[in-house]
């Protein structure tokens, strides 16, 4: 009885602390799983992006160079979106999701979805429009939507990293800068004179920052930290 007493007198000063342990953390091993892949692999997600920032450069600058089809630009804009989903893909299949990633791939959003197609909806506008010779209301209005479409774009990439916090999103806040220049850039390359063109390029612009949470995916397919799964339908 002694002995026992003894082990809880011994006991006694760990309870008397009044200090209970620390939960246990749970902690997250993509980091150190990414440091463990070589260079190459770990690269293979960015080597993706850049191919965006590419076709993002592409709409910029096809503005000055002569003979440039425009129907350039709507297929460099397509193959912007086919890569913007490969390297999150990639990512997850090789599993070297990284800060760095997220928010280079943020940024090359911000080229090829929101900067780009803003440039090349302005000049093709000042092209086609008879009165861009002149600082007419036609004018004023496509630079005042080129320019809206512009920094609502980096509006929304800026918001973006911050809500965020340099992750690979799961849901948009405002719809993303890769959907609304599906319809910015196509439109300006067909009918670029269109007197509504503007205007929907106004409205797009507004609503890459509207305050409302659009799932990743559009509910067509589920995304999560590890997978992208197509959403199947419910029965009736």
């Amino acid at each position: 009885k002694k002995g026992s007493i003894g082990s809880l007198g011994r006991m006694a000063p760990e309870k008397s602390t009044g200090e209970s342990e620390p939960p246990p953390i749970t902690r997250d091993n993509s980091s150190r799983e990414f440091f463990q892949r070589p260079v190459l692999i770990r690269n293979i997600p960015n080597a993706i992006t850049l191919v965006t920032v590419a076709c993002g450069f592409l709409l910029m600058t096809s503005t000055s160079i002569p003979g440039m089809s425009p129907q350039v630009c709507v297929a460099a804009t397509f193959l912007g979106l086919v890569t913007d989903v490969l390297d999150g893909q990639a990512a997850r299949w090789l599993r070297v999701k990284s800060k760095f990633g997220a928010t280079f791939d943020q940024l090359a959003d911000l080229t090829c979805f929101g900067i780009g197609p803003a440039i090349f909806f302005t000049r093709q506008r000042q092209l086609h429009t008879p009165s861009s010779s002149s600082l007419g209301f036609d004018s004023l209005l496509t630079a005042t939507a080129g320019y809206a479409y512009m920094g609502c774009s980096c509006w929304r990439i800026a918001r973006e990293l911050i809500v965020h916090d340099g992750a690979r999103p799961l849901y948009f806040v405002g719809i993303p800068t890769n959907l609304a220049c599906v319809g910015v850039v196509p439109l300006s390359a067909v009918t670029p004179s269109s007197w509504w063109l503007p205007w929907l390029v106004l409205i797009l612009s507004g609503m890459m920052v509207m305050p409302v949470h659009i799932p990743k995916g559009l509910g067509f397919v589920k995304v999560t930290e590890t997978e992208v799964t197509v959403c199947s339908r419910r029965a009736d």
